[in-house]
């Protein structure tokens, strides 16, 4: 049974494509059979992935933009990946019909996820943002008692800047909801030049600078969802 990831958040522009793509090819990196279905109608995933060329990116991409993913979840669950992450879309969008078409499509993978990953930008304004996320997890989580649900800070700037060291602790207070286990994950990721390049190449961080530090920073928070997963299944 393959272990089923969703990234998601109803806000745009807060890095999902950028943290689905780069877990993926950790997990591949890892030995994994891995699956990303792009889940987005922008299809950023496929068009990063279609840059790679011959070479490819050690994990499959394939589009399905659609509100029964959670059936093609299932479908491609039972060809024997041991990985499969979800690209949600965002929520927002010019139309009412698409905003509704795209959240849909949002529940529909979280309710096929065992695990949903949330990136924010760490700020007030993006996090209050993203917050309109929470009901569809609470919704979720009801039907799914055992489903985590970690926010990544995403996107902080390198070093130690006060705004990188409050992050944290406002996440943790704003992303506080009854009835879902919701876990501010420790691990930074940064804005560094090698998340904007390596797209550029069809590559993930980790392929294109193996020793960089956002390579680095993406292996720290596998291992730390990685070891969250592992506390749990041992309660």
């Amino acid at each position: 049974m393959s272990a089923v990831i969703a990234v998601a958040n109803q806000k745009g522009g807060c890095g999902k494509t950028t943290l689905s793509m780069n877990l993926a090819g950790v997990l591949s990196e890892g030995g994994l059979k891995v699956l990303l279905i792009d889940a987005d109608p922008q299809a950023s995933a496929q068009q990063w992935a279609m840059r790679a060329g011959e070479s490819g990116m050690g994990f499959e991409v394939m589009t399905h933009p659609h509100e029964d993913v959670h059936r093609k979840v299932r479908e491609m669950s039972a060809k024997g990946y041991d990985a499969i992450l979800i690209d949600c879309p965002p929520g927002a969008s010019q139309s009412v019909a698409s905003k509704d078409s795209q959240t849909s499509i949002s529940r529909m993978a979280i309710l096929a996820a065992d695990v949903v990953i949330v990136p924010v930008r760490p700020s007030m304004l993006d996090y209050l943002a993203s917050h309109q996320l929470l009901p569809l997890l609470r919704e979720v989580g009801a039907l799914k008692d055992k489903q985590r649900v970690f926010i990544v800070v995403n996107g902080k700037s390198p070093g130690r800047t006060r705004t990188g060291t409050e992050a944290i602790s406002v996440a943790e207070e704003v992303f506080r909801i009854d009835g879902v286990d919701v876990e501010v994950l420790r691990s930074e990721v940064t804005t560094r030049q090698a998340f904007v390049l390596a797209p550029t190449v069809g590559k993930t961080v980790t392929a294109y600078e193996p020793e960089g530090k956002a390579a680095g920073e993406i292996r720290n928070l596998a291992e730390e969802i990685a070891k969250c997963l592992q506390a749990t299944a041992a309660v």
